[in-house]
């Protein structure tokens, strides 16, 4: 008896060991939502005991990102360099705590990450690089993106459902053209134009500053004929340079990343009577009160399975893409306005990657679900077995404890990068050398402003000039 007492214990302790995250994300996604950048960096600094040593990974993805954003672009770089590193340790390493997840859930594993996530790394490394002055090294970047990808391709089979990425393609493009790789430039360049066309996913129109910078390299390494045959296809001519001046290039930041909620369903008898529920749970209030009708509902059932899938939920951000006026203090005159254009559409590539996972993880959690059911009902009639006048009634409980951390345990892997954002826009102007003042504006599907700031940026000859900018509006 006291061996049946000791793993109904272990079992309970199992089912019911794990962390939150979300009252932490909280507060960080109010202060990503009011822009409040700095904030929001302090928090995660401060926060690395509230991941735990299953999330290292997701700690520093945010951390980087967050450091990334508040201009400290060398601490960035450290921070994502160590988030390579979990990764890259977590790529070959055997799933062996899934075991345990088969009785509990997958949080109780560690986060693995995405290769789309590391994706992203090199993309925020190589601006951070580049905003130091470091193209080289920003070089390095765009080339450890090549092997991540080649990597992907090679151990799938090609079958992986990330092999390539536009927008990365083309942002490479303009990492190699800015450090004078013209010959890999001219690649990546390509590579993004085929993707935007024929592998895109996500609808997004080719940039029209790709096809100009494609044209205007087609044109610089003597390839004549395929510049030709790009001109008549998009009727595209190579980018105005002015001679006296470089190049401005903003990277919009918009929105947040979709995140992760759960859709649960129950089924549970009563005296014979069926019971079935089926609900998403979109915040913390949610979770709490199903937590409550849940455990309950279970504690009086006579049999009892609970089920949890993630779901993407968008969030509700009213800009949609912002346009440039270059001011002149000096006439107090607006100059030309600069529309930008959509380059990645990241909350749909992870709804996406989700759906590819879909029947993996469905079959999983089913039959993670029906397992816990089987042994919880082992454990009842082994308990029932060896019920005497003392302990009468020990299996009733049994049965309604078992129950009950069922319903407890059971809860989807809501966990990924939250700091993202939901989509990149970006927008490229020529301008003459010398610092300007350009005034943003952020505006929503219909064009209207919904919000503006001014950033200064000085514009050195016949190079490329880098800016960032990050928006929300809910």
């Amino acid at each position: 008896m006291k061996k049946l007492y000791s793993l109904l214990t272990l079992f309970v302790f199992i089912m019911c060991s794990c962390s939150s995250l979300n009252s932490y994300y909280s507060k960080l996604e109010k202060d990503m939502m009011t822009n409040h950048t700095e904030q929001a960096q302090s928090l995660t600094s401060s926060s690395e005991k509230s991941y735990g040593n299953k999330n290292k990974l997701l700690y520093y993805l945010d951390l980087g990102f967050l450091k990334h954003l508040s201009k400290k672009y060398e601490e960035s770089n450290a921070v994502f360099e160590q988030a390579k590193q979990i990764y890259d340790e977590n790529y070959t390493k055997s799933i062996s705590a899934g075991t345990v997840s088969l009785f509990s859930n997958d949080n109780v594993i560690p986060y693995y990450g995405n290769p789309y996530e590391m994706a992203y790394v090199n993309v925020f490394c190589a601006l951070n690089y580049i905003l130091q002055g470091k193209d080289n090294e920003a070089v390095v970047e765009a080339r450890q993106f090549d092997n991540l990808l080649k990597k992907q391709v090679t151990d799938s089979k090609g079958k992986a459902f990330y092999t390539d990425d536009p927008f990365i393609r083309y942002f490479m493009g303009i990492v190699y053209e800015n450090a004078g790789y013209y010959n890999d430039a001219l690649v990546s360049y390509k590579l993004a134009l085929k993707n935007y066309e024929h592998a895109n996913e996500y609808n997004l129109e080719p940039p029209k500053d790709l096809i100009s910078s494609l044209y205007y390299l087609y044109t610089k390494l003597g390839f004549s004929q395929e510049a030709k045959d790009l001109k008549e296809q998009y009727s595209v001519s190579a980018p105005v340079q002015n001679g006296n001046g470089g190049e401005v290039i903003i990277v919009n930041y918009n929105g947040l990343s979709p995140k992760k909620i759960d859709h649960i369903t129950e089924m549970s008898f009563y005296k014979a009577w069926p019971y079935f529920t089926s609900a998403k749970i979109e915040n913390d209030e949610q979770e709490k009160a199903q937590k409550v009708i849940s455990a309950v509902q279970a504690g009086i059932s006579d049999s009892y399975l609970k089920i949890a899938f993630p779901q993407y939920e968008r969030y509700e951000n009213r800009i949609s893409s912002f346009i440039v006026e270059e001011l002149n203090f000096e006439n107090k005159e607006t100059g030309l306005q600069y529309k930008s254009y959509e380059a990645s559409d990241i909350g749909t590539l992870l709804i996406n990657a989700l759906q590819d996972e879909t029947s993996s993880v469905y079959a999983k959690t089913i039959a993670r679900a029906v397992g816990r059911y089987v042994l919880s009902k082992v454990i009842t009639d082994q308990v029932r077995q060896h019920e005497n006048k003392d302990t009468y009634g020990l299996s009733i409980l049994t049965n309604s404890v078992l129950n009950i951390a069922n319903s407890l345990i059971e809860k989807a892997d809501k966990r990924s990068w939250r700091t993202l954002p939901e989509q990149i826009n970006m927008s490229r102007i020529y301008l003459p050398e010398g610092i300007h003042t350009l005034n943003i504006k952020y505006l929503d599907s219909s064009s209207n402003v919904v919000s503006q700031e001014q950033i200064v940026v000085h514009v050195e000859k016949g190079k490329k000039t880098f800016a960032i900018t990050k928006s929300f509006k809910s």
